[in-house]
């Protein structure tokens, strides 16, 4: 019995650590290029959440793949695509390149670690870094 005193509160620990957690669902590098930076009108894209969601568009769905380019998981139909920015927001950008952005970056080309984050299978959040080894955000 007194060894239940102690497994019993570290199972409920457990559980609550497993339903609580953020984990990373899956990760991906993908190489940015001028072209993500453009939607299918040819529109000037100013926001990460909107070049992920149009290179996830050009790998998934033209067949537009750069050499770094990886598959991932989640983004092969349109619906998901479509919450790509939603997610980005929920989930962060790292500084550097909101700055970029916001100071009208032409899109040089640049490598991203895109996390993909969530719970249970279902997505929460993305978290998006520049892949230059300076260290990367957790989920």
């Amino acid at each position: 019995m007194r060894k239940f005193q102690y497994i019993l509160p570290t199972i409920v620990l457990l559980i609550a650590q497993a339903a609580y957690g953020e984990p990373n669902l899956a990760s991906y590098y993908t190489f940015i290029g001028r072209e993500d930076f453009y939607n299918s009108s040819g529109t000037p894209l100013m926001d990460v959440g909107a070049v992920v969601q149009q290179d996830r568009a050009n790998f998934h769905r033209f067949g537009r793949r750069h050499d770094g380019d990886q598959a991932d998981p989640y983004f092969r139909n349109p619906e998901m695509r479509a919450k790509i920015p939603a997610l980005v927001r929920a989930g962060g950008v790292d500084r550097y390149l909101k700055l970029q952005l916001g100071q009208g970056w032409q899109g040089y080309s640049q490598t991203w670690l895109i996390q993909i984050c969530g719970r249970s299978g279902r997505i929460t959040h993305l978290r998006i870094d520049p892949a230059d080894g300076d260290g990367y955000s957790d989920c």
